[in-house]
């Protein structure tokens, strides 16, 4: 089961409780602070999160606290600006070069019975950030993966160890949000004390929006063809390993740090064998992202690595604001 990455921020938390205040402005403005460390190179390994809008826009965040977006499709990178006063981890997402979206959190309690949350907003390429007002954020769960289909439809995860997990939706562009609860799949029950699902990312193509959810020792992907209020169980596999890649609504894919895989190419419904030359001795999974059919990246301990020919091939990238081994 993946592990949660917890960090503790008193900033955050005074920050979000003056942002519940009755006389609180509708936004935040923030004084976008420099990225990095203090100037020095980070090292590997370390985390990575890429948002690829398109095939030649990506964005990658380095060891939650350097952004840097390419237009060239990962070749050059230029460094943004992220906002003040942030809890960890926080996850980013962009719908184009310019406009983009960054969830962070607080310090979550026991179990991830509740916590903090707070959503950033740039339209600006990352040169400025504007705090939100985000309203139907309930304090219960821990949030995470944010994404958007588009400027104004978009999607967080939250998930606790004894509840079902919610996925919020929200339709204008972050400022209200409402959460829909993960029904249990077949062969899957919730129960208290760790026996509950971890949901993903969700990714959206057209009206078909799509987010896997790990637990039990089994992946799930639910499917929601109305804009995430219900979400349908459609495939679930035991020997698969996890972290399925949405390449199309249609077209999943399982890669293994060996070239090793699983593909399908009617939504689940049938899975076999696939591979490619994609390698990587790091020992954990890989995590991957696809801008079309045919571009996608995958990063794992802070290494990025591109495909032109939807997973086929891959090419090692240079990643941005680390220190080149050797």
């Amino acid at each position: 089961m993946r592990a949660v990455r917890v960090a503790f921020s008193v900033a955050m938390v005074g920050l979000l409780l003056s942002c519940q205040s009755s006389s609180s402005p509708a936004v935040a403005k923030a004084t976008p602070s420099p990225t990095g460390n203090g100037g020095q190179a980070i090292s590997l390994p370390t985390d990575v999160q890429l948002s690829a809008p398109s095939p030649r826009v990506v964005w990658t965040l380095v060891a939650d606290t350097l952004l840097f977006v390419s237009t060239d499709g990962g070749n050059t990178w230029s460094k943004r600006s992220m906002p003040t006063s942030l809890g960890l981890p926080p996850s980013i997402w962009f719908v184009d070069e310019k406009e983009g979206w960054l969830l962070t959190t607080g310090s979550p309690e026991t179990q991830c019975n509740a916590e903090s949350a707070a959503i950033w907003h740039t339209t600006d390429g990352a040169v400025t950030w504007t705090q939100l007002q985000a309203q139907g954020i309930a304090d219960s769960q821990c949030k995470r993966n944010i994404s958007f289909a588009d400027p104004r439809h978009g999607f967080f995860t939250a998930w606790d160890d004894n509840h079902r997990p919610t996925v919020y939706r929200t339709s204008d562009g972050g400022l209200t949000w409402v959460g829909s609860a993960l029904l249990d799949p077949p062969g899957f029950v919730t129960q208290a004390g760790g026996f509950t699902l971890q949901p993903s990312l969700v990714r959206s193509f057209g009206g078909t929006s799509l987010v896997a959810a790990y637990g039990g020792g089994a992946e799930y992907v639910f499917l929601s063809v109305d804009g995430g209020a219900v979400w349908t169980s459609v495939s679930a596999s035991s020997e698969i390993p996890e972290d399925v890649a949405f390449v199309t609504a249609a077209r999943w894919l399982k890669i293994g740090n060996d070239g090793s895989g699983f593909e399908t190419l009617d939504g689940g419904r049938s899975w076999h064998a696939w591979s490619s030359d994609y390698s990587d001795a790091a020992g954990v999974v890989s995590q991957f992202t696809f801008a079309d059919g045919a571009v996608g990246y995958g990063t794992v301990r802070g290494t990025i690595y591109r495909t032109l020919d939807g997973g086929a091939h891959w090419t090692r990238l240079e990643t941005p604001g680390v220190l080149s081994p050797g």
